[in-house]
């Protein structure tokens, strides 16, 4: 034992001696940390502060939370050797030395893996705070609190790092007009720590919902006026409330009438008269299930478990900027997809809570082997994204492998759930400057459904860099893979949002297309379009273009009634003599006589057809379709061309706006403004561009800062439009 603890111990004792446990402190350690309590249920507590460690203790024990205490850091180091903590509070005047809070994050990582680190400090001086707290993120504390501690606020960091969530955080809203029957079930609510309010007026309810702002509702099915049906589509029609949990307190047996009232929104029902175990099993259940699926679906990062990870929309705007700048000059950059073998089989054999403890060890595994320069998220239910730059191909793939060999040594606390994690790894790597975010997230999906198609549990690598002694593909493979896309429907339309900077009731996407491959590749325009141009097939990629538009436009009339599509298309297709009259079909098959898209041309596309460029924006500004043109420079001759055809929207290069200066900008701007045509700014991929093309106020601003292209309608313009 003595040899064990000599080897990897860097604290010394004072003095250089070892020092005895003390008889007081060992037996507090045997009483609190007894054998039968898991080792996921510690918390090792370093320190004399006695008040505060009986103030904390019986705020930890009902949450199956025992403290171990020591008052010098080699006993708690000698303690790791038996079991580690899954959260250690430090106080720093307990450490032997300076640095030691570093060794003591590195013994406690040693022996656990995961170990979150609570640093106390006693003698915070104000002007010293910042660096005691630098010092402390730097040696690997989680958190950093400053004496005096309040041990409520203590004992919830702990909980959080645990995982763990209080129940008395839980309101539940009682709707029943029978009193003592909801005194009945407020009682037993309260018994378990809940908070309750009973309402027993039906039309106060969204009144009450908004001061008391409950976590579920239970109701009763069958109300003085008013239905449980009626009063739950009204709760989900509410911006505030759709998300709500609605249980009903019902003894009905007709099948007909339940699924009436399930199909208005209720999540469930409690069969009157009501059972405690019955009542306290479905509303805990609900809540879980409430929590698990909102955490999931809105892709919340538990910052406590996932050092490193980012929020998704974050990630996908640094992946964006890593993609636009290019493969790099040494070194190699990949994007790993992690996405979990069969994951419904983890939830019906292991249930929300243990599946939620193994993602997130399974955020662990990823924290602990990633470096400074990467950055993981959560994408959706069961994937997760790493972002990784490394020496060479080969660590990238090594790096993944490790990741799938890790994950597949995940297993449940309970040993005797015979249970096996596994997980499919797609590794897209970035190859050249024409790719984006979503052609690496379309990269490593191929890649994992190459891993998954083979069995599972392994890591596929694509990448666009043909293997030794393999041809690049050529013109004619390109034009085969469009003709093919045009025959079986292989493009799809991606939507990024065009921001308007004055108050605005349209929302204004631009319809980007890509190529989808049989194998489930994304090819980016820019590697396919010119392809196409010169094999005379734009006219076809084009209608197929504005006929996805036409489609998207009429299904989501109801849900965006302000909606309008900025969409490619080229001069030549729309000179042709059948185009117009097809374009009048598709109007009136469609009904879209009041939805009209915007039409966007390149500049070279136009200064090469200006005669027919005028025709056409003079005779489709008749069928009130306006045209755009893409990829302004902003010199004078294009604006002077611009005014006489009568363009009235104009969207600068990308170069121009990352590249001018604010008052070269700004003068662009004015100019294109003053002949009557909206300027849009692109390539707004970052705080500083914002800050800099704000000021030359342009119409309309538009980049992967604000949101990438998604195949969803999801962005929020009358928020952002108050913001602006």
């Amino acid at each position: 034992m003595d040899a064990a603890i000599d080897l990897p111990s860097p604290l010394p004792a004072p003095g250089g001696a070892r020092p005895a446990a003390r008889p007081e402190i060992r037996a507090h350690q045997d009483m609190t940390s007894t054998t039968s309590a898991p080792q996921e249920n510690r918390v090792f507590y370093l320190g004399a502060d006695r008040g505060l460690l009986a103030d904390l203790e019986p705020l930890l024990q009902p949450k199956g939370l025992r403290i171990a205490s020591f008052e010098n850091a080699y006993d708690l180091v000698r303690e790791l050797a038996d079991a580690a903590p899954e959260v250690a509070i430090v106080e720093t005047a307990a450490l032997p030395e300076e640095d030691g809070l570093a060794k003591l994050v590195a013994e406690l990582r040693r022996a656990r893996g995961q170990t979150k680190v609570i640093c106390i400090a006693r003698d915070d001086r104000r002007e010293d705070a910042m660096e005691a707290r630098l010092a402390a993120l730097r040696a690997g504390a989680a958190s950093y609190l400053a004496a005096p501690v309040s041990p409520r606020r203590l004992a919830a960091r702990v909980l959080r790092m645990c995982g763990l969530v209080e129940t008395t955080r839980y309101r539940i809203l009682i709707l029943d007009q029978d009193a003592k029957q909801a005194k009945k079930i407020a009682t037993l609510l309260a018994s378990i720590g809940m908070e309750t309010l009973v309402l027993d007026a039906p039309m106060k309810l969204l009144a009450r919902m908004q001061a008391f702002r409950p976590n579920l509702v239970l109701m009763s099915l069958y109300l003085e006026g008013v239905t449980g049906s009626e009063l739950t589509a009204i709760i989900r029609d509410h911006d505030d409330f759709y998300g709500i949990p609605i249980l009903f307190l019902s003894d009905e047996d007709d099948l007909g009438k339940q699924l009436a009232a399930l199909k208005a929104g209720g999540d469930g029902f409690i069969h009157k008269p009501v059972k405690r175990a019955a009542l306290i099993a479905a509303v805990e259940y609900r809540m879980r299930m409430s929590r698990w699926l909102q955490d999931r679906r809105t892709l919340v990062n538990r910052r406590e478990t996932a050092t490193g990870f980012l929020p998704r929309d974050v990630f996908m705007r640094h992946l964006e900027q890593i993609a636009k700048a290019g493969a790099p000059q040494s070194g190699a950059i990949a994007l790993i997809l992690v996405d979990l073998d069969e994951p419904q089989r983890f939830l019906d054999k292991l249930g929300l809570t243990v599946t939620e403890k193994l993602l997130r060890a399974l955020e662990g595994v990823l924290s602990r082997l990633m470096v400074t320069e990467d950055s993981a998220t959560r994408m959706a239910d069961f994937r997760y994204a790493l972002l990784a730059a490394r020496e060479d191909v080969g660590a990238l793939e090594a790096l993944a492998t490790s990741l799938c060999q890790q994950i597949a040594g995940l297993e449940p606390e309970d040993r005797e759930i015979d249970f096996r994690i596994a997980a499919s790894l797609g590794v897209g790597l970035l190859d050249s400057p024409s790719e984006d975010a979503v052609t690496m997230v379309a990269r490593a999906e191929k890649a994992v459904a190459g891993a998954r198609s083979v069995g599972g549990s392994q890591v596929h690598v694509w990448s666009s860099q043909p293997t030794a002694g393999a041809s690049p593909e050529a013109e004619s493979v390109v034009k085969r893979l469009v003709s093919a896309a045009l025959a079986q429907d292989g493009f799809l339309l991606l939507f990024q949002p065009v921001l308007a900077l004055s108050q605005s009731d349209d929302e204004l996407y631009e319809a980007q297309i890509r190529m989808q491959t049989l194998d489930g590749e994304q090819i980016p325009p820019a590697d396919f379009l010119s392809v196409a141009e010169r094999s005379e097939m734009m006219p076809r990629v084009d209608r197929w273009v504005l006929r996805r538009a036409f489609e998207v436009m009429s299904a989501q009339r109801e849900s965006h009634p302000g909606l309008k599509l900025l969409v490619h298309q080229s001069v030549g297709t729309l000179s042709a003599p059948e185009w117009f009259p097809w374009l009048r079909d598709q109007i009136l098959t469609l009904n879209l006589t009041r939805m009209y898209p915007l039409l966007e041309f390149q500049m070279t596309d136009v200064r090469q057809n200006r005669a027919e460029t005028k025709v056409l924006i003079d005779r489709l500004g008749r069928y009130g379709i306006q045209i755009c043109v893409a990829n302004v420079s902003g010199s004078r001759d294009e604006v002077s061309l611009l005014g006489r055809i009568g363009v009235k929207l104009a969207k600068l290069s990308f170069s121009v706006v990352r590249n001018t200066d604010r008052a070269r900008l700004t003068e662009i701007v004015q100019a294109l403004q003053a002949r009557g045509i909206a300027v849009i700014a692109p390539g707004i991929d970052d705080q500083e561009t914002v800050s800099r093309v704000w000021t030359c106020r342009p119409d309309f601003i538009q980049g992967s800062y604000l949101q990438p292209p998604s195949q969803e309608l999801s962005f929020d313009f009358h928020r952002m439009s108050r913001e602006a």
